[in-house]
């Protein structure tokens, strides 16, 4: 019996902080040019029937070669029909069959957008990917980082403690966890720091494993640009980064993806807070944006606090807007 894909319980389109975190990235990848073009680069992601990264970064970006990767082989017809673009190619798969057959020579970002907890084979894409692509490419990796909870009803805390790193443990190679992890590593906002943690483990190894037989002029570096935390039901991380040899130094200096929503500070994560507003509180805010004192806005029955999320994120927020027929 095959499983339903996440695309047929979930519309990706309509998730606030998904939506608003999708238009950062994008505007930040602008930071890119000192690369080249944008319209020069390649897009690789999983659009899922939904396609919304893919629209926007064809949109805003320019970007026309674009490859989708989908594993649900069995709706190859739904993915094809909702393809918004003939510059898209969709190739059928998972993400660790599909990579490798992938030829990396252009410039690339990559988002690895998945929609389950931090497992194996998405360190081994990571592993992939950091030997592949070429310099001035992005990589980004999208993980759930929800805490598990058990089925059953009535265990104790230590239960519950003792599920959660087992579940770690069935998901990752004991070499991959921390050896020094504790059972408040596996809760609430704690896990995603746990999963950052994994993952820069394993993209430190896979560049010093790709370094190995290169010169010092090819030598690969990393770059950390994103790093954002927000939840639309459950608790999510992305994390990505630029990669660059070692003689593009200069030029990924001048993308200045540092001033971009604390980017580049690796143990302060951008938390995406989604206020919960009606659009005639959305325009009523507009008419007052921007703003560096958000306490002399006109808020009428507005939360202060809804204000000042509103205020740093407004240019992202997304516009839902029902139709009556």
């Amino acid at each position: 019996m095959m499983m339903a894909g996440s695309y047929s319980k979930i519309n990706y389109s309509l998730r606030p902080a998904k939506a608003i975190e999708r238009r950062m990235i994008c505007d930040s990848l602008r930071c890119l040019s000192p690369f080249g073009e944008l319209t020069t680069y390649r897009y690789v992601g999983f659009g899922s029937t939904y396609f919304s990264d893919f629209i926007l970064f064809h949109k805003s970006l320019h970007i026309e070669d674009m490859i989708s990767i989908e594993k649900d082989k069995h709706a190859k017809d739904r993915f094809e029909y909702n393809k918004p673009f003939g510059c898209i190619e969709i190739k059928y798969g998972a993400s660790y069959e599909v990579l490798p057959t992938i030829e990396w020579n252009k410039k690339s970002i990559v988002w690895l957008d998945y929609d389950s907890p931090l497992e194996k084979t998405i360190l081994d894409d990571l592993d992939t990917l950091t030997s592949k692509l070429v310099s001035g490419s992005v990589l980004i990796v999208t993980v759930s980082a929800e805490q598990d909870w058990p089925s059953k009803e009535g265990w104790d805390i230590k239960e519950i403690n003792k599920f959660r790193e087992d579940k770690l443990r069935e998901r990752l190679p004991n070499e991959k966890i921390p050896i020094e992890i504790k059972s408040i590593d596996l809760t609430g906002k704690n896990l995603g720091n746990l999963y950052k943690r994994i993952i820069n483990n394993q993209l430190k190894q896979s560049v010093s494993n790709a370094n190995s037989a290169r010169s010092e002029d090819d030598k690969l570096n990393y770059k950390q640009i994103f790093d954002f935390r927000y939840a639309d039901g459950c608790r999510m991380l992305t994390v990505g980064w630029l990669l660059f040899e070692q003689n593009y130094c200069n030029l990924a200096e001048q993308c200045k993806f540092s001033k971009n929503f604390n980017a580049t500070q690796l143990d302060n994560p951008y938390e995406i807070k989604v206020p919960n507003l009606t659009l005639k509180e959305i325009q009523h805010l507009d008419s007052q944006m921007p703003t560096d004192d958000c306490d002399a806005v006109k808020r009428i029955c507005i939360p202060l606090k809804d204000v000042k999320s509103y205020a740093e994120l407004y240019k992202y927020f997304p516009s839902f807007v029902e139709m009556i027929m």
